[in-house]
């Protein structure tokens, strides 16, 4: 269970990028707006949260003053800005598999509340429908603009520059812009549809795709399946104890350098620490503890060694925290 709706920052990297040098707006005002920390964008695999993503694209549309901002921002997206699902999309074997993909792995991008479906529809269409249960929570349109038009440009990336649906619908009015949106999405543009979809002819979804490559996609699906696997709180501990044991060497491990290196902001990870009952200065000691008793058993490495190992500043630190959790000095639990 995801204890916090999130998306992945590329998009709200793409809008920064736009504002900057499309409108020449400051995007730090923006993100400072919608409270959200720019500097994250830095961070690979970074999330932010769907609530405060919805605040920075109504900002963003506001102070651009522009209705099509989305369409811009959707432009400028790349097949990187789908981390793996972009590269295992154009190494699909169809436009069809492709789909499959984003929607197997559609909360590597957002695991906000929404219903995204692939299904037959007549006449004889493969259509990508997206709905949100909560209207409330339903994205705005700048963030509908850009998702398909980046949609689009994926499907031009794996097929041909000329490639355009054959119907997509919009939830929204043409802010008498039909033109800018034609030019974008193609001539099968539908506005104040009931929910956004995308429809392509079922034999050009099924037709073979020149970037056909199996095992890249299948490498780049293990990416995905793994990054989806760390978004789940049941291992959040796990991977806690692991980056511990990784990063300790280097000194002392602060909180916010693990969430960091998670991917996951400070009070996202505490959060995901206290719903498995834990804390993280918890962890960190039972994970030293442990550690500790087991270097000690080996009888391998020196206590000096073991100490800095553990991320202690010098032994006698180190010392005085064995006794503290065993009641015992190093060198009397490590005699025979």
């Amino acid at each position: 269970m995801m204890l916090e709706n999130t998306n992945l920052a590329t998009g709200a990297q793409l809008l920064a990028e736009t504002l900057e040098r499309d409108y020449g707006i400051d995007p730090a005002d923006v993100f400072a707006a919608a409270e959200l920390d720019m500097s994250r964008l830095r961070v690979p695999g970074a999330r932010y949260p769907w609530p405060n993503l919805r605040l920075l694209w109504e900002e963003a549309t506001r102070r651009s003053g522009d209705p099509c901002l989305g369409l811009a921002v959707g432009a400028r997206s790349r097949v990187g800005s789908f981390q793996a699902i972009g590269c295992s999309w154009i190494s699909s074997a169809s436009l069809l598999e492709a789909l499959q993909r984003l929607v197997r792995y559609r909360r590597v991008l957002s695991t906000a509340d929404i219903d995204v479906r692939l299904e037959v529809k007549e006449p004889d269409d493969w259509e990508l429908s997206v709905r949100f249960p909560d209207p409330s929570m339903a994205a705005g349109r700048a963030n509908v603009d850009a998702f398909v038009r980046g949609m689009v440009g994926l499907m031009q990336a794996a097929t041909r520059p000329e490639f355009y649906p054959r119907v997509v619908h919009l939830p929204h009015d043409d802010a008498g812009q039909a033109d800018r949106y034609h030019a974008a999405l193609g001539p099968g543009v539908r506005f104040d549809q009931p929910h956004c979809s995308i429809a392509i002819a079922r034999a050009e979804a099924e037709a073979p795709l020149p970037g056909d490559n199996p095992e890249l996609a299948n490498a780049n699906d293990m990416v995905s399946e793994r990054y989806l696997a760390s978004l789940d709180p049941a291992r959040i501990a796990t991977e806690v104890r692991e980056l511990l044991v990784e990063m300790m060497p280097s000194g002392t491990v602060r909180q916010e350098d693990v969430a960091q290196r998670m991917n996951r902001s400070l009070s996202t990870l505490q959060r995901q620490l206290t719903s498995e009952g834990l804390n993280f200065q918890q962890l960190r000691d039972e994970t030293r503890r442990r550690l500790a008793e087991d270097y000690i058993r080996t009888n391998e490495l020196s206590l000096s060694q073991i100490a800095y190992l553990l991320g202690f500043s010098d032994q006698s630190n180190f010392s005085r925290a064995f006794k503290r959790w065993t009641g015992m000095a190093p060198r009397e639990y490590r005699a025979p």
